[in-house]
């Protein structure tokens, strides 16, 4: 009689995502994503945004 395997956990999918270089374009108030870049100001709130 065999021993019982664990089984195989289900390989991970790819966990892209957005590119880091899209951070400065966070809005740090409400955290809405300018459309511009670099940002002025949030189209979401109208917060000033630093394109530093």
């Amino acid at each position: 009689m065999s021993e019982p395997t664990a089984p195989r956990s289900p390989r991970p999918e790819d966990e892209g995502g957005d590119p880091a270089c899209w951070l400065r374009r966070v809005c740090p108030d409400c955290g809405q994503l300018a459309d511009e870049d670099p940002p002025t100001t949030c189209p979401g709130c109208g917060a000033g945004l630093d394109p530093a």
